[in-house]
């Protein structure tokens, strides 16, 4: 699906944006067109290229992913759909950066991916 078949699509730059207005009409299909990244995730981890395992790849899989930017009657940006695949391979990469800069600093201390996630989460949420 290419995001300019949604009414009110607008490219700015890099970004695909449509106002929040626009965007109500059309959340079914939204939720279709977002959620065609954990496809490419699934495809990726097939082939056995995960992008979490590489910060690179996260970044790439990242600026690849189906997301649309939904905007106020002002034209600014209010929120940024994205699927939740894309969220946890950037928690996932998040999670090994930090794994690594604290063995450069060497106050490693093992944490398992959940426990970081749950980490993740907790400051999301606060």
């Amino acid at each position: 699906m290419d995001p300019a078949q949604f009414d009110g699509h607008v490219r700015q730059g890099s970004v695909d944006t449509l106002s929040l207005a626009d965007a109500a009409r059309q959340l079914d299909a939204i939720a279709r067109y977002v959620s065609q990244t954990r496809d490419d995730l699934a495809q990726r981890e097939k082939d056995g290229d995960p992008p979490a395992l590489d910060a690179e790849k996260a970044l790439a899989f990242a600026h690849e992913a189906k997301a649309l930017s939904l905007t106020d009657a002002t034209g600014e940006t209010v929120a940024v759909v994205v699927s939740p695949a894309l969220l946890e391979v950037l928690e996932d990469a998040l999670g090994l950066l930090r794994g690594e800069l604290d063995r450069q600093r060497g106050t490693a201390a093992p944490v398992t991916t959940e426990e970081l996630r749950d980490e993740l989460k907790g400051r999301m949420t606060s």
